[in-house]
């Protein structure tokens, strides 16, 4: 427990003095700062199967105006080779930037979405060193999502449906120096490339690119909390060049068994 207090204090110092996050932000020129807090949870039930367990709230700057909040739950199942397969269902309430030149007048307020999602996953070793082990992990997915189209007061007036295939590489590399009290215990990088697919998928194939850079730190067996940088990229049809968002996120991940979780 000492060294969570002590990694949360490191975050908060450290963020709280960067510029421009802990201001009131207003979309500029396609461009958004945000912060993405997030729970990914795998438990294991069984041997073979689990349950996949998620949440994730995003805000502008940190932790101001909501943009959205996400609930993900699944079914998991553990394969040999450090595979594992997943079946999700997702319900994302999302809230626009109003007023900025990306947004659409036609929607205010929260716009609903559901989502259901076929995933695969594979974890292998990059290399030994120090007497540590980097990995490099390999996640598709396939998405297919329904979109609400909502005016404030009135409820949600349409729906549309779209595809979407995503894969994602994530590489953790170990820290070999001495990482305990609150020094990290890891470097963790990923970038994904997210793509429309389908007679729904419009004019542009590619829906958005995430780049993402994070120091990590083991809390204890089954538990990771991550704290990083995105760079989000989304091609826009609409004369812009692109969006790209900046996202500070801190995230923490469980292999708990579902049992140890409510129990420790």
């Amino acid at each position: 427990m000492t060294k969570i207090f002590r990694c949360l204090a490191w975050i908060v110092f450290g963020f709280s003095s960067c510029p421009g996050f802990g201001q009131s932000t207003v979309p500029l020129r396609g461009a958004e700062v945000s912060s993405w807090y997030m729970y990914f949870g795998d438990h294991p039930v069984t041997k073979n199967y689990g349950v996949h367990l998620e949440a994730q709230y995003r805000a502008q700057g940190i932790g101001q105006e909501p943009t959205q909040l996400m609930l993900r739950p699944g079914v998991v199942r553990f394969f040999p080779k450090n595979i594992v397969v997943s079946m999700l269902y997702a319900y994302v309430r999302d809230y626009p930037f109003q007023g900025g030149p990306l947004a659409d007048p036609r929607r205010t307020g929260p716009q609903p979405e559901h989502r259901l999602a076929q995933e695969f996953r594979w974890t292998h070793t990059l290399a030994n060193y120090a007497g540590k082990r980097a990995t490099a992990q390999h996640r598709f997915r396939l998405e297919q999502r329904w979109f609400g189209q909502s005016t404030d007061g009135l409820g949600v007036y349409d729906w549309h449906f779209a595809e979407r295939a995503r894969y994602r590489l994530y590489l953790q590399f170990p820290l070999p120096s001495n990482t305990r009290n609150a020094w990290p215990d890891y470097l963790a990088t990923y970038n994904e490339v997210l793509v429309r697919f389908g007679p729904h998928g419009g004019s542009s194939a590619i829906d958005q690119n995430r780049t993402y850079g994070a120091l990590g730190w083991k809390l204890s067996p089954g538990f990771n909390l991550e704290v990083g940088y995105l760079h989000q990229y989304l091609p826009r049809p609409n004369g812009f060049v692109g969006e790209h968002n900046n996202a500070f996120q801190l995230s923490i991940a469980s292999t708990a068994p579902l049992r140890r979780l409510f129990h420790p």
